[in-house]
């Protein structure tokens, strides 16, 4: 402690190796589970190292290696009761007033966006795919628009009567046109 104090190079560094663990398994030991998915455990370590260093207890106050960690763990301790106290017992902040988003929200309204492209996105996508048919023959239009829908080169190719062969190397040419 002295030495972090001090200022000394590499010191803090040092602290962090020795005692990061025990006050990392202190948290994970009093976190209770509905909070993990919103906390993680490093961020109430960063919060002990955080409180040690802005309090800077003296180094009388630590005589052994065990007092200090009975100290760092002790505010690990108090921190994570802060705040399951502060999610659990009070009404603003309450963690069991939550209820989950339902599966698919894309259709729900307005809110949260939904997993698909937004307008401006299948704009551009519009345009650039009526320039790239716009260039290609009529046979190869017909294979991309059967493989835009979702067909498979085997369904393609039966649909159109020619091969797979046929299908996958229009495919190919495709990759080697610019834009």
């Amino acid at each position: 402690m002295e030495r972090v104090r001090a200022g000394e190079a590499g010191a803090y560094e040092e602290l962090l190796a020795r005692y990061g663990e025990a006050v990392r398994r202190a948290v994970r030991i009093r976190l209770h589970d509905r909070l993990r998915a919103q906390y993680d455990s490093l961020d109430f370590v960063q919060d002990v190292w955080a409180s040690l260093l802005a309090a800077g207890p003296g180094p009388d106050r630590f005589p052994d290696q065990d007092a200090l960690v009975k100290y760092l763990c002790g505010i690990a301790r108090n921190k994570v009761i802060e705040v399951f106290r502060r999610r659990f017992a009070t009404r603003t902040h309450a963690i069991t007033r939550e209820e989950p988003l339902p599966p698919d929200t894309r259709d729900s309204g307005p809110g949260l966006p939904g997993k698909g492209p937004t307008p401006s996105q299948a704009a551009v996508a519009g345009e650039r795919w009526d320039d790239w048919v716009r260039r290609l023959p009529p046979g190869h239009r017909a294979v991309l628009e059967r493989l835009r829908d979702g067909h498979t080169h085997e369904e393609v190719a039966a649909m159109l009567n020619v091969s797979v062969r046929t299908v996958e190397r229009i495919v190919r040419r495709l990759k080697d046109l610019p834009g």
